[in-house]
């Protein structure tokens, strides 16, 4: 029986990448052809081929790419949206379409920021208030004027963290700003 068929592999390269390939290759005692073929089986001995739909080892950790092609309009509404939460609208898209397929809406880094921000507010106001508490009990005298700021600033960081949920989850087609 003979050798199998051969067909030929091509590639473009600028002159000083053919020139330093052909220098390489004679550094070697190989042809540019035999070099580039010891190439060719050594990236595919490394990088086995999976058929669409297959597991993929050493991919976990990865996010997988996707391209999409929307509807008419439907890419400036993913970028206005994207904009009115402060998000590039590519990060906008890959969680609207994780919250779909785990029915679990993520918040954006910006907007989990600000709760955090929140929560560290209210802790301090609840110490504060704790103090309050157990100034009044021993009848001493309190502060009260650093709570005042403080509960303003936690509604005001929350109202804004809820607004712009409200009208990104929640608006319209055209009202997302």
């Amino acid at each position: 029986m003979g050798a199998a068929p051969r067909q030929q592999i091509a590639a473009w390269a600028a002159p000083e990448q053919k020139a330093r390939f052909a220098a390489l290759a004679a550094s070697r005692g190989l042809s540019q052809s035999r070099l580039l073929g010891l190439v060719v089986d050594a990236v595919l001995a490394r990088n086995p081929i999976h058929r669409i739909g297959e597991e993929q080892p050493g991919r976990a950790g990865r996010g997988d790419r996707v391209s999409l092609r929307l509807r008419a309009g439907d890419g400036n509404l993913l970028r206005q949206r994207a904009q009115a939460r402060g998000m590039k609208y590519t990060t906008y898209g890959a969680a609207l379409i994780r919250a779909h397929l785990r029915a679990s809406p993520p918040m954006p880094l910006g907007e989990l920021a600000k709760l955090e921000q929140s929560l560290a507010a209210a802790t301090v106001i609840a110490e504060s208030l704790d103090q309050i508490a157990r100034a009044v009990m021993q009848e001493r005298d309190f502060e009260l004027s650093a709570i005042v700021p403080a509960v303003e600033g936690l509604w005001q960081q929350m109202r804004e963290l809820v607004k712009a949920n409200v009208l990104s989850w929640e608006a319209a087609d055209g009202e997302a700003s």
